[in-house]
């Protein structure tokens, strides 16, 4: 018998009054941090906790001691929305942090970067990890939010140098015949490939894809460290593709089998682990440590200095099959890991000709364009949502319009990957986590998951 998923607490279509006001209030921070020229007078007032008149300056007073905040001090922030940043109460160092932010990365670029981030994601879902991360404190999640799109567009450029490279572009990188910096990158990205040190198979009961981490393969010299974490971002960005509404995180193994000391490499340890806390909070919905040896004890001990409670309240060890069943149905299970299904990773090369739409300029030029007119209306239906409660209906389709306009849009912007070549993505986002290969005529693809018929549990506790 199946059933549809659950949708947990705090997200879209689960959430508390006082939580859709608190989206509500994310939504016109963001909103007022590019655009001056809102339309509507009731989302650009400032939010404050009180009473004070509309179109009134509500000041707050600081605790003895602190400087009357100014909106002088901070010309990279717009008026109304210091404003507002002042009615939720916003401390001079989140000023500060903000201001740094908006300084890098200022109002048109800001605005651009939350659509390339956005992909196929709900809006709101995208807003909601930031909130929960950040205990549904606005002005944090906000600075959360910003920060980590100016890693992803200023710093690590994930979009031109992670998903438009891909896979193709290391292969062709690591057959150079010289012995460049690049090439030596490209070369341990593709370590990473061929071993499958870290793959995606199937999902648990709750929908959520799974990476496997196989510890036991990693060797720190087989690759630099910017390899490894170039591959990090590859896998944490190919598991978006996998998260099927309403799965929002994914569950996470490290197989710990035959782990010694010479497995140990703490930097790409603290590089995941940063990753999921500050670039992609609330992607991950359980780590699991499989078959922990105990000379793995003190090393556990490093790593629980780096986590913040929301990541570590997802951590669980398990020693055996009968564990891991709590969260994956028995037959999906890897024999690998004491289970019944009998699947091992083999890596497929690159097929010729699989980027060729990225030459295609011109259709690429003109999904961007509507992707940025269905932005902007986007963005005119949640200013009257935020203020009237109106056009749900209609902000709801362009939502839909969006999704839609991201899988058509993809192939020009995306490098394939194994998961393309292999069946579990299909064309316009279907997903097939077991795709039967092997079996199909000529050219027909697998059929997709029906997202409304996964088999479920209710949430389990595993024990540590």
């Amino acid at each position: 018998m199946t059933s549809a998923i659950e949708i947990p607490p705090g997200h879209v279509g689960n959430l508390t009054i006082d939580q859709e006001k608190k989206l509500k209030q994310f939504w016109t921070v963001l909103l007022q941090s590019w655009d001056l020229n809102l339309s509507d007078a009731d989302l650009l007032a400032p939010v404050t906790t009180g009473d004070a008149p509309k179109g009134h300056r509500r000041w707050f007073s600081l605790s003895r001691g602190q400087t009357q905040l100014s909106q002088e001090t901070y010309p990279a922030i717009p008026p109304r929305l210091f404003d507002t940043l002042k009615g939720l109460n916003t401390g001079a160092d989140e000023f500060n942090a903000i201001q740094a932010i908006l300084t890098k990365l200022p109002g048109d670029e800001l605005r651009w970067a939350y659509i390339t981030i956005l992909k196929q994601d709900h809006p709101d879902a995208l807003c909601l990890r930031f909130l929960r991360a950040e205990d549904w404190n606005v002005p944090k999640g906000f600075i959360k939010f910003i920060t980590a799109l100016h890693w992803r567009v200023k710093e690590y450029k994930v979009d031109e140098k992670i998903l438009a490279r891909g896979e193709q572009y290391a292969v062709d990188e690591s057959q150079r015949t010289d012995n460049s910096s690049g090439k030596k990158d490209a070369e341990g990205f593709v370590v990473q490939l061929h071993t499958g040190k870290g793959h995606f198979h199937g999902c648990d009961k709750l929908g959520r894809p799974i990476c496997i981490v196989r510890v036991r393969l990693h060797d720190p010299n087989d690759q630099t460290e910017k390899a490894l974490n170039d591959y990090v971002i590859h896998c944490i960005e190919m598991v978006r593709l996998l998260q099927v509404p309403p799965v929002e995180t994914m569950t996470l193994v490290f197989d710990l089998t035959s782990f010694t000391l010479s497995n140990w490499d703490f930097p790409p340890v603290k590089f995941i682990i940063k990753s999921f806390q500050e670039n992609y909070p609330e992607s991950l919905g359980a780590m699991i440590f499989y078959k922990a040896p105990w000379i793995f004890s003190g090393l556990w001990k490093l790593i629980q200095g780096i986590l913040d409670p929301v990541v570590a309240a997802k951590v669980h060890f398990i020693n055996d099959a009968r564990g891991l069943e709590k969260l994956i149905p028995r037959e999906h299970i890897l024999k690998e890991l004491g289970g019944e299904e009998d699947w091992e990773y083999e890596y497929i090369d690159p097929e010729p000709h699989e980027n060729d739409k990225h030459r295609d300029s011109t259709t690429r030029d003109t999904l961007l364009a509507e992707r940025r007119l269905l932005g902007d209306e986007l963005f005119e239906t949640t200013t009257t949502w935020i203020s009237a409660g109106q056009c749900l209906d209609r902000r709801n389709e362009i939502i839909e319009k969006l999704r839609d306009n991201y899988w058509r849009l993809d192939p020009y912007v995306r490098s394939r990957n194994i998961l393309d070549r292999t069946g579990v993505i299909k064309k316009g986002g279907k997903i097939e986590f077991y795709p039967v290969m092997g079996q199909l005529q000529a050219g027909e693809e697998p059929k997709a998951m029906d997202v409304e018929h996964i088999e479920t549990a209710p949430p389990v506790t595993m024990t540590a």
